[in-house]
Order: structure tokens, then sequence, then C-alpha cells
């Protein structure tokens, strides 16, 4: 709920990106698929169009995207990209996470995933991510309370891209928020097609997909959030050695 979509949405049509059949192909962070293989996850990509391009642009590079969002999440998908793609470039966009939560409720709520309020769906948050834990079937590594319904925990990014920071070399990485993409899309794009080695400047459409349309959170629970961050804030800024305005 950080962006991810319009990020992708605007990165695809860009004349160096060719798209994947998927947005999400859930691979990486989800051993049963993971363990399908990687012709299986080469089957998603537009090969063909890869081999078309280079063969009349060999002084430009191209890139295909993978936007699978829970793949932050999983401890064992940075070390299996570095493995099979060496080379990959990761972006990360990342949104004020109290504003996450309450979005990410919002979502689950409209799925049929979450049946109360929000207050007490953040107190029962940690314990129904445990019971997850004991209930995991077909990916004991993949639990899905987690994933439906940890809406403080999966804002906690410190927490998720430390060991992203270990694997990758630095500049194999970007870092940008939501609210900047949103506030100036052009230059945060330009960061990325420099971070990417692709033209700069090209003619993209932007605009806010998935937006949800609902009433704003409660302001306790808004404060409630707001302090939790703060620490978890201030570990991830001090990692990245930047800061957002959170």
């Amino acid at each position: 709920k950080g962006g991810t979509t319009s990020l992708y949405y605007a990165m695809s049509q860009h004349p160096q990106i060719i798209e994947a059949k998927n947005k999400e192909i859930f691979y990486y962070g989800t051993t049963p698929n993971y363990e399908k293989g990687l012709n299986y996850y080469r089957s998603f990509f537009a090969t063909r169009r890869f081999k078309m391009y280079r063969e009349m642009n060999t002084k430009k590079p191209a890139f295909t995207l993978d936007a699978t969002t829970n793949t932050i999440d999983s401890k064992e998908a940075a070390s299996r990209i570095l493995k099979d793609n060496p080379n990959a470039k990761i972006i990360f966009i990342l949104r004020n996470p109290a504003e996450r939560a309450y979005s990410h409720y919002k979502m689950s709520v409209k799925m049929g995933w979450e049946l109360t309020d929000f207050e007490k769906a953040l107190e029962l948050e940690d314990r129904r991510i445990e019971e997850g834990k004991k209930h995991a079937l077909s990916d004991p590594k993949h639990n899905y309370a987690y994933q439906r319904l940890g809406y403080r925990t999966r804002g906690m990014y410190g927490d998720l891209l430390e060991h992203w920071l270990k694997e990758f070399p630095k500049q194999n990485i970007l870092v940008t928020s939501s609210e900047s993409f949103f506030a100036d899309p052009s230059k945060i794009f330009n960061s990325i097609c420099e971070f990417l080695g692709i033209e700069k400047d090209v003619n993209i459409h932007f605009g806010k997909m998935n937006e949800g349309s609902f009433e704003k959170i409660n302001p306790k629970a808004h404060e409630y959030l707001t302090e939790f961050f703060k620490p978890h804030n201030e570990a991830l800024f001090k990692l990245l050695d930047q800061r957002f305005d959170w």
C-alpha cells in the first residue's frame, strides 16, 4: 500500500523497460513458487522482445520489472535474487508507516480478511501473526496472517531492509518514499532512471493507481502509530543515511 502500482505503471511506459506478464509474480519470496525453478519464473517475461530490443539497441540497456510487493518481507528473497541475478537493481518505495497501516487495514476489510475495527485489529496483531506461524501449510515460511493482517509489523521497514543492504551492493539499491514520488513524480522518476542508467526526461503519464477512498484514520489510532513508529523510523533513517518526512 505504498504506491508500488503507480510506480510500476509509470516505469512500464519507459521505452527501455519491458514489463512482465504479471505485475506480481510471487516467486522469490514464496517458496512453493521458487521451487518450481528459474524456467518457471522466466516464463513470465517477454524474452523474444528482449532479444529483438538488444538486436536493435546494442548500446542501450533494457530492464524488465517484477513488482511483487511482499518480496521485501522475505528473509530468503535477497540471497535468491543475488544468486540468480547479481546485477539486479532493487527499488523500494516506502510510505509513512502509520498511513500504510491504515490503508492496509482498509484493503483487508474490503477483501473480507478483516472483520473487526482498526484499534482492535492492532491489539490482536501480534497474537494473530504468532498463530499464523503455527498454521502455515504449503509454505511454513509464508505467514498469511502477517501478509494480510500485519498492519503495524509490516511498517517496521528497518527490520525488513537490513538484510537486503547486507546482501546487495549499495549501488544496486534505491530507496525512496511514496510521498516524494506523488509530490514530484518527474523528479523521483528521473532519479530512478539515473539509478538504472536509462534515459531521463521521457514522456511518462503519472497517475495514482489503486487509490483507496475511505474515511481518515481515527486521530487516537494515528497518534498511537506515530509514537510507535518513531524509534523504528529513526533506525531506518540511520540505516539508509537518509530521512523521509514522516
